[in-house]
C-alpha cells in the first residue's frame, strides 16, 4: 500500500491511498494521524471506501510530521571511508525535532557566500507504526509503518540563515508500507544528482547496519511510539558538493519516490552591500 498526504482544499487536508489513477481519501488529516489512530490502522486504511480524486489534480504535502526523528551516523561503507573513519561496532545515534518539515517541491534559502555547512543527503526513512522498547531483531520488522524518501538538510548557526531553514527534514511524497518492498527495504537504489550531475549512489543493501539493527537499538535508546522516524544514513559523495543558492537538488529512492529541492540566496551582513 502507498500513502501520502494531500490539501484537499485551502483549509482541509487528508491522508490518502494511492490507486493507479486515482486517491482514495481516509478520515485522518495526514498519515502519521492514521498511523496513530490504533494497530489496526493499515487494514483499515486498505480496505477503507470514501472520496476519491484524479492523481493528477491532487497537491501532495509531505505524508507525515514525525514525532521524533532518530538520525543515524555513518552507516554505507562510502560514508564511513569519506569521513574517514572506523567502521563502528554499533550504531550512532542522535535525536531531534527538525525546525520544518517539507514535501517533494521545495525552496530553501541557503548562506551568501556558500560554505559548507549545510549537511545533506538522501537516506532511507523507516516510519515505527506501534510503541517499541527493548526489542529484538528478531521481531524489529513487525514495528514498521513503511519507508519514506528522507532529505535532512542540517545548517549550523549561521548568521543569515532564518531558523526556520536550519533544519528542514525534506520526506516524501509517500509512504511504502512493508508488504510492497523486500524485508527490511533491502535491494533500492539511492541517488543524488546536483545540479544535473551524479554525485550518490548506493543501495540499501549495502548499510553497515540493517533496518532490523538500527529500529531494536534505536528500542534500547528511547521508546519508539507510532509515527516516529529512524533515518538510516547516507552515502558518501556529498562532502565535496556543497550547496549553493543557485543549484537545484534531485534525491530518489527506487520504489519509493524522489524530492526536488532548489536552492535560493540568504545575504550574510557581511555580504551585503
Amino acid at each position: 500500500m502507498r500513502l501520502t498526504t494531500i490539501r484537499v482544499t485551502r483549509d482541509r487536508t487528508a491522508a490518502a491511498r494511492i490507486e493507479k489513477k486515482h486517491l482514495t481519501l481516509l478520515p485522518h488529516p495526514d498519515v502519521g494521524a492514521l498511523i496513530a489512530s490504533g494497530p489496526d490502522w493499515a487494514q483499515r486504511a486498505a480496505t477503507h471506501r470514501g472520496e476519491q480524486l484524479r492523481l493528477p489534480t491532487a497537491t501532495t504535502l509531505p505524508p507525515l510530521t514525525p514525532g521524533k526523528v532518530i538520525s543515524v551516523g555513518p552507516n554505507y561503507p562510502t560514508r564511513i571511508k569519506e569521513l574517514d573513519q572506523q567502521h563502528p561496532p554499533a550504531p550512532t545515534l542522535s535525536m531531534a525535532r527538525p525546525s520544518t518539515t517539507a514535501g517533494t517541491q521545495t525552496t530553501v534559502p541557503l548562506p551568501v557566500p556558500p560554505d559548507r555547512s549545510t549537511d545533506w543527503g538522501v537516506q532511507l526513512g523507516v516510519v515505527i507504526s506501534h510503541h517499541a522498547h527493548h526489542i529484538t531483531t528478531a521481531t524489529a520488522h513487525r514495528h514498521i509503518a513503511g519507508y519514506a524518501v528522507i532529505n535532512h538538510l542540517h545548517t549550523t548557526d549561521h548568521p543569515a540563515q532564518p531558523p526556520e531553514s536550519r533544519s528542514i527534514l525534506l520526506i516524501g511524497p509517500t509512504l511504502v508500507t512493508p508488504d510492497q518492498l523486500p524485508t527490511g527495504g533491502r535491494g533500492l537504489t539511492l541517488t543524488a544528482t546536483l545540479g544535473g550531475r551524479l554525485v550518490q549512489k548506493a543501495n540499501t543493501s549495502e548499510l553497515h547496519f540493517d533496518v532490523a539493527t538500527l529500529i531494536a537499538h534505536a528500542s534500547t535508546v528511547t521508546t519508539l511510539h507510532p509515527g516516529d522516524l529512524i533515518t538510516t544514513g547516507t552515502p558518501g559523495g556529498t562532502l565535496d558538493h556543497p550547496l549553493a543558492p543557485g543549484q537545484s537538488l534531485h534525491v530518489a529512492i527506487k520504489g519509493l519516490g524522489d524530492i526536488d529541492t532548489h536552492f535560493t540566496a540568504t545575504y550574510a551582513p557581511e555580504a551585503r552591500t
